[in-house]
């Protein structure tokens, strides 16, 4: 996002920016300040202070509008997780509370790999007001979030079919979530997410106690190190994972055990068929 001479932030920026996402603000300071990184103008608190008055800020940077959009985000996947056939239904054949499964879920839509293909969708890195030296992808999901809270709080222009400023405001929000998230196909998600945390569901659903995880084999200089790493049950060994590092090969040992178990059930159908 560029800045004006005057330290007003560039109006064709802001309408690009707008028309990306999909949402129009009726109050523009609510999206400068979401986009505001903490780097901007660091070590020159007057130009700052000249910058957030030009532009109608009342804070340093995104930090309270991201508490507001982490709530807001909460609020919309516990709203989809009460009302979702498929995710009662996912709790219920795995013993698992809908509270349970909707934190899942949340963890999949708001963590930083998750992040990274909606950042790009909305070209995020390249409007967020910040520094150009500072590296800013770790923030990414922060200023997402911080995005949210602008656009509930904003409510956008007139927003359709609703009948209250709350409600528009919250549904403005939503409808975002929704567009850019992937929302309703979150629960696929959630054994590629964590598949360490579904292989020890797993083994607890069948009264297997925990699952074990042993380094086989480490080769390599000590900053290329490599691992070979098994997932046992008990003496037997049920799959060999391989990474850079013992929790990377644990994880791919997770998810060649949840593979080879999916791979069974289907040849068991097909044979039952």
């Amino acid at each position: 996002m560029r800045v004006n001479p005057d330290l007003s932030v560039n109006n064709d920026d802001l309408e690009e920016f707008q028309e990306i996402i999909g949402f129009k603000f009726k109050d523009e300071s609510y999206l400068v300040q979401a986009l505001l990184h903490g780097s901007l103008f660091s070590g020159d608190k007057d130009k700052l202070s000249v910058f957030r008055k030009v532009n109608g800020l009342e804070n340093k940077d995104y930090e309270k509008l991201e508490y507001l959009g982490d709530s807001v985000l909460g609020l919309i996947i516990a709203e989809h997780a009460f009302h979702d056939i498929c995710i009662n239904e996912y709790a219920r054949s795995n013993e698992l509370t809908i509270e349970g499964v909707a934190t899942k879920i949340r963890t999949v839509l708001a963590s930083n790999e998750s992040l990274k293909p909606v950042a790009r969708k909305i070209k995020l890195s390249r409007f967020v007001l910040s520094e150009g030296h500072v590296n800013i992808d770790g923030k990414l999901s922060d200023i997402m979030e911080a995005l949210i809270g602008a656009i509930y709080i904003d409510g956008g222009q007139d927003y359709p079919g609703t009948s209250s400023k709350t409600e528009g405001n919250y549904s403005a929000a939503k409808d975002f979530v929704y567009r850019f998230f992937e929302i309703d196909s979150a629960l696929g998600k959630i054994a590629a997410f964590n598949p360490k945390g579904m292989v020890q569901e797993i083994f607890h659903q069948n009264g297997l106690g925990n699952p074990c995880y042993r380094v086989l084999e480490e080769e390599g200089p000590d900053h290329e190190k490599q691992f070979k790493v098994g997932l046992y049950l008990n003496d037997k060994l049920l799959a060999i994972g391989s990474g850079n590092s013992k929790r990377k090969a644990e994880k791919d040992a997770a998810e060649l055990h949840l593979k080879h178990l999916q791979e069974n059930s289907l040849e068991t159908s097909q044979d039952i068929d």
